[in-house]
């Protein structure tokens, strides 16, 4: 589907006075595609998800409180679609405080319950595979694939700082809103052929639940409760990008995210420009 196909969907959907504003957020997305794969068979540094992760050794194994994190999986970016928003190569390494998302109340809204492990392209070749910590359960440790990438393009979730900073909230034009939610949405999935598991690297996330920019915003930002509804706080939200949506492939990865849920990294277009990956946001969301 092209971006023009896109935007006729959404004249189609009786929503033409929104295209001008949306077509500049028809991002570029891949689609992960798993296969189970023993990590013996994986050279250092390749793409994987879940396994054991391969890492600097003066790198410390990333914690939060004292839960030491699970290993999510690896991104080789020279092995990426070249048509994302990323860089051209080094590894970027996802890790997860999954045990402590089921133990500690003060888990969810941290920001500090994930980390983004970024090597540069010069330190590739002293990377070393490396187990995790004696400390954590086998029932938080994913399962290693191989991963393949299905690229296509993406539109912003019905819930999202985009779609409010133009109108389209869900406590503004209701009539509108549900055109994109109940009309244009179901038609680009239904081309798209979209369905079961979607694991997903940068676009637009698939979520299950609420807007997730406004969270990541909340995370970093210094607003107060009264401001959260403001311009300024829209646009500053809106710089929030999906950098990677995993799902529930239990089969595959042995994990499931609460009840069937994804987790979703989000990273600020201003840390991915500068390659500032030490500020990433993860959430968890289920039905």
């Amino acid at each position: 589907m092209s971006a023009q196909e896109i935007l006729d969907l959404l004249e189609q959907s009786g929503l033409e006075q929104y295209k001008t504003s949306i077509a500049q957020w028809i991002f570029p997305t891949a689609q992960i595609i798993l296969e189970p794969k023993s990590d013996a068979l994986f050279q250092i540094g390749e793409s994987k998800i879940g396994g054991d992760p391969d890492l600097l050794e003066e790198v410390d194994w990333p914690k939060w409180k004292s839960y030491d994190m699970t290993f999510i999986g690896q991104l080789n970016l020279a092995q990426c679609p070249s048509h994302l928003s990323l860089p051209s190569a080094g590894l970027l390494s996802f890790f997860y405080a999954v045990e402590g998302m089921y133990e500690d109340p003060d888990f969810y809204g941290d920001p500090h319950t994930c980390r983004v492990i970024y090597t540069s392209p010069d330190q590739l070749d002293h990377l070393v595979r490396r187990s995790a910590p004696a400390s954590l359960k086998e029932g938080v440790k994913m399962q290693p694939n191989s991963i393949s990438f299905l690229p296509s393009l993406s539109v912003p979730a019905t819930e999202s700082a985009y779609l409010e900073s133009i109108g389209l909230g869900w406590n503004e034009d209701q009539d509108d809103i549900n055109k994109y939610w109940e009309i244009f949405l179901p038609k680009t999935e239904k081309l798209w052929q979209r369905e079961g598991y979607i694991n997903r690297l940068m676009g637009h996330p698939d979520q299950i639940q609420g807007d997730m920019q406004r969270s990541c915003e909340i995370a970093y930002g210094s607003y107060t409760d009264n401001e959260l509804d403001k311009a300024d706080f829209i646009k500053s939200a809106l710089k929030w990008r999906l950098l990677l949506q995993i799902d529930s492939e239990e089969e595959k990865t042995g994990i499931m995210w609460g009840d069937v849920g994804r987790i979703y990294y989000w990273i600020h277009e201003d840390d991915l420009a500068q390659l500032r990956f030490d500020r990433v946001f993860c959430e968890m969301q289920c039905g």
